[in-house]
């Protein structure tokens, strides 16, 4: 280093130190006014001292609620917090000293432990104490007890919420070794009033006892504790809400990092971790920055919340955005902004603490326990050398510094070899590719060399997705495809994703390798198909780029996707036939999903038009892949049975009709007529007509939906009602309704036989909600003679099938009365019912309406396509809202899931014919948004 260099670095450093030193006297003078504002007599009374203390808590914390919100750093805010409850304390402990007359209290210490001890309170974080005495008795001698009693009463008088234990040096010295988190909350244990001699033998005695000779397992005991911690609160730092404190790149680990320091090297700071030269500086400014901003993002919780809290929900992003001052124009972009702040400083506290925790664990633990953060190796120690780098254990190394300079398709090549060799990078080798990445130019990307090693990379089935993992940690991702790179850290405003843009396309390629040796039994399936697929790199490049165009914003970001698609695939110079099948998978990455759960499966019409967009087996067979890799990467809890056999069955008949569309159409026919003989089979003789006309009259989705048996029961219900009818019964045209529970799948099938009429859904839809069951899913069916057939699944108040007979009495009561009358008025009854104990339909993500209105997927009929918030009465008022406009409804498919409503309608005008003109659909978007949005439409 030259003496140039020196002098700027030990300028640069004086000039830190002498901001600091400003911060700590402006900090020192701030409390001293606070600490006048205190002056305590001795000679108030209790009432009286709790309300000074009360107006002095309340003036100071609205003076740092000043700073904070005038940009103070997270750590000064929650450094200044520390020092006014230290100033408390003092006070409190003056006062019962006062009053403790004769009692000796140099044999008591009051000591700040945890956080307070570490000098770090956010708003609304617990204070935790421990009082510190000599006595060698089990009990508190009697005079210190009365002090500490004092001391506590008057704490939770002032408001605060305390931790506190009581301990001798002995005793907490056993405490320590008995629990690792309590050793943890004494390491960074603090004097506050009392005696400091006292506080210095427990301090002595605490690094003899509990520190010396129990390193090893500490260190392995805080590893432990971290990959638990980490496993329980989503394994990633792009989690879409994440957890400041605990999660990945959370404050958590910063401090885990100086525990396993302290253990380590007896080191309590990140300079000295540069000191020891196992932490450069310009990493440990990252490192503190990140830290620092996290802390003020947890004080802003706190203060929005008005308590203790960690969890940075959807709810609250734009709120602390709002608050922190983000220029951009609107909310969404100004969330944005602070979610990838937030996400970058997350990412480079993580990735810095990981390297530098794997530094410290050399030489401490031979044995590595399952799922311990993979931050030691397999127990490998030979050296092996090869193309400018060597490995050893499991880590590669550079040979030299110079390695990528000499040969920059290294960088390329490097991740091949952590791929075939089973390796991953040492963190030295990570921070060198970091400051190499500008070789990374046009000319990298573009090159043989580079696409190559590339395209291998990505060919070998199942092991793909841990070595993209380790080129986005280091950014080398971003930088060759820097369309991918555009995703990092973007929030994705949807609701039924967790992750951002970038952690959801590694998840999915986390799904799809898993799938290689899988053994559940629900994937093997999917396992089959994987294993046959000839050419894997076209599908895991169509995961990796399925999503980038998010970051374009654009409306539609599967075409901007496929945009970006083309772009790659010159770049990488595909041929046309693999360029093809790239356009067609990222184009149509949601289509297999969005038709299985919208459209009607058991329309020759709907395999048909998907046949033609996916044109192929081959190409049906990548598209199924990524459909459950897309899904799964969302949240396995989004990957439902449901509509996995949704799926299954579209991808089954559309690989029939691309082996051959005559068949399929043969085929189909050929199991309707089967169906009728099993029918025929099951029911009487005497039932022969009826079964024709409900063959001849039943739409043919009906047939495809139905098994046998249930369509003889249904022809049965058919005739409870018209033999009612003929016979002139009372109510001969109230419907017959049947109910089918299903406990163990949690919901009771609502079967109603009646003649159709105008509203007849609706009014269904009204009755079951004014009698609080909530409408899980609905189908249809419309005969030719007029009749209908419905069916409406529903769960009680505790998503449960409906089994009592009260609820069954109160559905049916009032779906006869309100088809006795043409004008029925739900709405009163509704507002009534929601005021009623029971479920709430909460939604986990706010999420905003969404209509789609579709006139080329269906040959016969507009679709209309509605995602929105579930309530109480939802599909009520939608259905109102279809009379309003004069829609008819021929099929519809209604799903509830997660809080959500997705709910897809086959509808026509009122003369059967499909809705062409502008005005209507525009009268028809206007009406759905309203019923959407609770503003009930009017009633006819």
């Amino acid at each position: 280093m030259s003496r140039k260099t020196q002098a700027a670095g030990r300028a640069a450093a004086a000039g830190q130190l002498a901001g600091i030193d400003a911060v700590s006297r402006h900090r020192e003078k701030v409390l001293a006014h606070a600490e006048a504002q205190l002056a305590l007599q001795g000679k108030e009374s209790p009432a009286e001292l709790l309300a000074l203390y009360k107006r002095f808590l309340k003036i100071e914390n609205h003076r740092l609620r000043l700073k904070h919100y005038a940009g103070e750093g997270g750590r000064e805010i929650a450094h200044q917090r520390a020092s006014l409850v230290d100033i408390v304390l003092r006070h409190l402990y003056d006062g019962a000293a006062a009053k403790a007359g004769d009692t000796d209290l140099r044999e008591l210490s009051l000591v700040a432990i945890g956080g307070y001890g570490r000098d770090e309170l956010n708003p609304f974080s617990d204070v935790d104490i421990m009082f510190l005495h000599s006595s060698k008795a089990k009990e508190v001698p009697a005079e210190l007890n009365e002090v500490i009693q004092m001391i506590l009463y008057m704490l939770w008088d002032i408001g605060f919420k305390v931790g506190h234990s009581t301990r001798s040096i002995s005793g907490a010295i056993k405490q320590a070794n008995i629990d690792m988190l309590s050793k943890t909350s004494l390491l960074e244990s603090r004097h506050v009033a009392g005696s400091v001699d006292l506080f210095e033998d427990f301090r002595r005695e605490f690094v003899k006892k509990c520190v010396r000779g129990h390193e090893k397992e500490y260190i392995m005991q805080r590893f432990e504790n971290q990959a638990e911690r980490h496993a329980k609160f989503g394994e990633t730092v792009y989690m879409q809400e994440p957890n400041v404190k605990n999660g990945c790149g959370g404050l958590r680990d910063y401090q885990n990092l100086l525990w396993i320091s302290f253990f380590r090297e007896g080191i309590t700071s990140t300079a000295e971790l540069v000191q020891k030269k196992l932490l450069p500086e310009v990493e440990r400014r990252r490192l503190e920055r990140a830290y620092d901003f996290l802390l003020r993002v947890r004080t802003e919780l706190h203060y929005l919340n008005k308590r203790g809290t960690d969890v940075l929900s959807l709810s609250f992003q734009g709120q602390i955005a709002n608050n922190f001052h983000y220029p951009q124009k609107n909310i969404l972009r100004r969330t944005e902004t602070f979610m990838r702040e937030y996400y970058s400083h997350a990412r480079d506290l993580y990735n810095i603490t990981e390297m530098v925790a794997e530094r410290l664990g050399r030489g401490i633990i031979d044995a590595k326990p399952a799922g311990l953060l993979n931050f030691f190796g397999n127990g490998k120690k030979q050296v092996e050398h090869f193309d400018g780098f060597y490995s050893e254990g499991d880590l590669i190394y550079a040979e030299s510094r110079d390695v990528f300079s000499q040969d920059p398709y290294r960088m390329m090549r490097v991740f091949q070899y952590a791929q075939l060799r089973h390796l991953r990078l040492s963190p030295e080798l990570q921070q060198l590719i970091r400051r190499k990445l500008p070789l990374v130019g046009r000319t990298f990307q573009y090159s043989r060399a580079a696409r190559e090693t590339f395209q291998a990379i990505l060919s070998r089935k199942g092991e793909v997705g841990r070595v993209l993992r380790m080129m986005h940690a280091v950014d080398f991702l971003g930088r060759y495809i820097p369309e991918f790179g555009e995703l990092t850290c973007l929030v994705q405003h949807e609701f039924f994703h967790r992750y951002t843009a970038d952690e959801h396309t590694l998840v999915c390629i986390d799904k799809l390798d898993s799938l290689i040796d899988t053994a559940n039994p629900k994937l093997k399936d999917y396992r089959v198909v994987f294993q046959k697929l000839e050419d894997p790199y076209v599908l895991y490049l169509a995961l990796l780029l399925h999503d980038t165009g998010k970051a374009t914003g654009a409306r539609y970001h599967a075409e901007a996707s496929a945009l970006y698609a083309q772009r790659v695939a010159a770049r990488l110079q595909l041929s046309s036939e693999r360029r093809k099948s790239l356009i067609l998978l990222v184009d149509n990455h949601m289509t297999l999903s969005n038709v299985a759960q919208r459209r009607n499966l058991d329309d020759a019409a709907t395999i048909q038009e998907f046949a033609e967009v996916v044109k192929s087996q081959s190409n049906l067979d990548a598209l199924m892949l990524l459909t459950l890799a897309d899904g799964q990467g969302t949240g396995d809890e989004n990957w439902s049975d449901w509509k996995e056999s949704l799926v299954w069955q579209l991808y089954r008949s559309t690989s029939q009709f691309l082996e051959d569309g005559a068949s399929f159409f043969r085929q189909r026919r050929i199991e309707r007529e089967q169906l009728r003989k099993q029918v025929g089979a099951i029911l009487p003789a005497d039932f022969e007509e009826e079964v024709e006309a409900h063959f001849q009259y039943m739409p043919d989705y009906y047939f495809q939906t139905n098994p046998a048996d249930d369509i003889a029961a249904h022809i049965r219900l058919f005739r409870a009602f018209l033999e009612r009818e003929a016979k002139g019964l009372e109510n001969a045209l109230a419907p017959v309704v049947k109910w089918v529970p299903h406990e163990d799948q949690g919901h009771t099938e609502m079967w109603i036989c009646t003649w159709d009429r105008q509203a007849l859904l609706t009014k269904i839809a009204g009755s079951i909600s004014v009698a609080h069951l909530n409408i899980l899913s609905a189908d249809i069916f419309t005969r030719g003679d007029s009749l209908a057939l419905d069916f409406f699944r529903v769960c009680d108040t505790k998503f449960q099938a409906v089994t009592d007979q009260r609820d069954i009495a109160a559905v049916e009561r009032m779906l006869k009365q309100a088809l006795s009358q043409e004008d029925f008025d739900f709405r009163p009854l509704l507002q009534k019912a929601k005021k009623r104990p029971g479920f709430h339909l909460s939604q986990e993500l706010d999420f905003p309406t969404r209509i789609w209105i579709d006139n080329g997927a269906h040959p016969v009929y507009t679709l209309v396509d509605i995602q929105t918030p579930d309530r109480l009465g939802l599909l009520y008022y939608l259905l109102r809202a279809f009379a309003d406009v004069r829609v008819n409804i021929v099929l519809s498919r209604i799903t509830t899931e997660k809080g959500a409503a997705i709910d897809s309608f086959y509808v026509t005008d009122i003369e059967g014919r499909k809705i062409r003109d502008q005005d209507h659909i525009i009268e028809i978007q206007r009406a759905l948004q309203e019923a959407a949005a609770g503003m009930a439409p009017k009633e006819v």
